[in-house]
């Protein structure tokens, strides 16, 4: 296996903690219900919780995603060691496949105020990081660059619409 991509991330623990307080809601936009409790149902310290939204960002960094990714469908678990990794579903799934992805590296640590995250992505698939003669990036605001924004949009609202299809049908079976 190559390695595929590397992402890195830092989060600044009091600025994610304070953006929560503020916007409770974007929480559980965020993080699943799984990653905002302990093992023992209690919602996990400010410092977790950064950590495992930065963990996403390093994902999005090392596969090249879009900046705005389903969050929902990259879930940070932990193994019985307690050692982090993914649980990818989804669109997210989808793309990490069709880069070649077989295998997702994850360490986080944390130090007073801050939490880092890296990821590395391992795969047969070639690697993600553009060769050093790439062609010149879409300016943005071109018309290239517009229609491959509107395309991921389009997966990404499609994406949605299938998750809130299967929590209204998982609703009605409930009933």
């Amino acid at each position: 296996m190559a390695i595929i991509g590397v992402g890195v991330d830092i989060a600044d623990v009091p600025r994610f903690a304070e953006h929560i307080e503020r916007v409770p809601e974007l929480l559980d936009r965020l993080l699943t219900p799984a990653e905002q409790l302990k093992k023992n149902g209690k919602r996990r310290s400010a410092e977790s919780l950064a950590a495992r939204f930065s963990a996403k960002e390093a994902l999005v960094k090392a596969l090249q995603l879009p900046q705005i990714i389903p969050w929902q469908e990259a879930e940070v678990v932990s193994a019985f060691s307690g050692a982090p990794s993914f649980r990818l579903t989804g669109w997210v799934l989808e793309h990490f496949r069709q880069k070649g992805g077989e295998t997702v590296h994850l360490s986080i640590t944390h130090d007073a105020d801050r939490t880092v995250t890296f990821v590395v992505v391992e795969g047969s698939g070639p690697r993600i990081v553009p060769p050093v003669d790439q062609p010149a990036p879409l300016l943005p605001g071109s018309p290239e660059a517009l229609a491959e924004l509107e395309k991921f949009r389009e997966m990404a609202r499609a994406s949605r619409d299938a998750r809130r299809a299967e929590r209204e049908a998982a609703r009605r079976d409930q009933s």
